[in-house]
């Protein structure tokens, strides 16, 4: 079977279209992955609201003149080791919780699948993604220790022709040209590997094998129809956001008025804020029906449109990895396949 014509319409929408094929599953998955944020949220806040109540007395004993050395450092010992315990724990589970999802979400987008009850999974597809993005991450930093370099180079060419005689002047527009020449080679260059290694998560999911430098050979021939389906989709989903944020913004800034009122009202006070004041005005804002309401809302309809952004984005390289295996290349191979044009060179050849 010959492999699928890319179709940008479909790249652009293809998240919409599994939607619409499983919309129960992927409401689901949403769901689950709002309820595990909220669960992250409120430990955070567990965590880090006896730090922040601490900041609070340390600024207004100081200002009151009362603090002895040992309160001090009482206090900031209080305020650091919250950071430190969720520096600890909670990053971590957040990042485990972020490649869960991420196998998930590529599940349903390269597969239609959602695993049913408990839709996430710590297992071989998320093992591989670990790897997957330490990669993206290797890439990265190689990057960025070549534009360092470049910077480096050029600078040092231009302070060694200034010391050898030359027009300082004409030396340091012309070096700035070079590197800003330099820079958006770079970039570009960044461009294409981007889009070229988009594909590796989805194909990763869709194999059951790490791929990642596949993707180059699974988006030949197809990088300026990805390119235009991440700058339309980028464009949309922006247009999007700014609406959807504009008017989440509005809502919760009438719901928490009276508390930036009262909170305008004791900053007035200068050096002598009222701490427990402060603190009370919170409480009780936050209290109203009408408010926790609002920022239950705001939290789900942001959270909402953060989730379906990122399946946005990763549903175009899904696609791609889908049209590509739509001929059945590469599923059942263990050996990866590198074409003659990829950066690492071609497969060996048998025979």
């Amino acid at each position: 079977m010959a492999t699928q014509s890319f179709d940008i319409g479909k790249a652009i929408f293809w998240f919409f279209i599994r939607f619409g094929e499983k919309p129960g599953g992927a409401l689901w998955l949403f769901a689950f992955q709002a309820l595990c944020a909220l669960v992250l949220v409120a430990l955070s806040v567990m965590m880090m609201g006896p730090a922040y109540i601490n900041l609070f007395e340390l600024i207004e004993a100081d200002a009151n003149g009362g603090l002895s050395d040992a309160d001090a450092l009482r206090l900031v010992f209080d305020i650091v080791m919250p950071f430190l315990t969720y520096g600890i724990l909670i990053i971590p589970l957040s990042l485990l919780f972020v490649v869960m999802f991420q196998g998930a979400w590529l599940r349903f987008l390269t597969k239609g699948e959602v695993k049913p009850v408990v839709p996430i999974r710590f297992g071989g597809d998320e093992i591989r993604l670990i790897g997957v993005n330490l990669l993206y991450l290797v890439v990265a930093a190689v990057a960025y220790f070549g534009v360092a370099m470049l910077i480096g180079i050029f600078g040092f060419g231009a302070v060694m022709m200034a010391h050898g005689g030359g027009d300082a002047g004409a030396i340091g527009i012309g070096g700035g040209l070079l590197a800003f020449v330099a820079f958006l080679a770079v970039l570009v260059a960044l461009l294409v590997f981007a889009v070229r290694l988009a594909s590796a998560p989805a194909l990763t999911v869709l194999d059951g094998r790490l791929r990642f430098f596949e993707s180059w050979d699974a988006s030949k021939g197809v990088f300026w129809q990805m390119l235009i389906s991440y700058v339309v989709a980028y464009a949309v989903m922006m247009v999007i956001g700014g609406t959807l944020g504009f008017v989440v913004q509005l809502a919760l800034l009438a719901a928490l008025f009276p508390m930036l009122i009262d909170m305008a009202e004791i900053a007035e006070q200068g050096s002598q804020v009222d701490v427990d004041a402060l603190l009370a005005s919170i409480q009780s804002s936050l209290s109203q029906p009408g408010t926790l309401l609002a920022l239950i809302v705001g939290f789900f309809l942001l959270y909402a449109f953060q989730v379906m952004l990122e399946a946005v984005w990763h549903s175009i390289g899904a696609y791609n990895a889908v049209r590509v295996r739509s001929g059945g290349e590469g599923e059942a191979s263990d050996a990866p396949t590198l074409a003659a044009d990829h950066p690492m060179g071609a497969s060996p050849s048998e025979g």
